[in-house]
């Protein structure tokens, strides 16, 4: 007896498991989020949510904050509700040190936004091999 309710429990470990990846997955192609982008959100290293979609781990101490970020509930990515927009957050709203960087980068005429984006780009990814790279710096107007 014990034997058969342990296939049982496994049989439903796996299913749990697999729906948790394949709904983790789902969310974030619709949102457009690469795992590593996922991670940096929830503030878990990258492997974190490789495991969280791809391993037999039973969900996982960041599944609420994983929900959240992907706009549902940790019960629709656990597979407890089937509609991923029951009791789901309603989007965070912008922060006021963001709306002063909005404020900020509207104002700046498009060559000034463009350079930005680019300084952005740069910090993101890190920067990219240039023949002048080694003579690249920046420097403010007060120097």
């Amino acid at each position: 007896m014990t034997q058969k309710v342990r296939a049982v429990n496994t049989h439903g470990y796996k299913w749990f498991c697999m729906i948790v990846g394949e709904r983790v997955r789902e969310r974030m192609q619709a949102a457009g989020l690469s795992q590593a982008e996922l991670a940096r959100r929830v503030g878990v290293a990258q492997p974190t949510i490789f495991k969280l979609i791809h391993s037999s781990k039973k969900g996982s101490a960041h599944l609420h904050r994983v929900a959240r970020e992907l706009g549902t509930t940790p019960a629709y990515l656990s597979g407890e509700v089937d509609d991923p927009d029951l009791d789901a957050p309603e989007p965070p709203p912008i922060t006021s040190e963001e709306l002063g960087w909005l404020e900020l980068i509207r104002s700046l005429d498009h060559q000034g936004r463009t350079a930005l984006l680019q300084i952005a780009q740069i910090m993101v990814t890190g920067p990219r091999p240039t023949v002048n790279s080694s003579r690249m710096s920046f420097k403010s107007e007060a120097e």
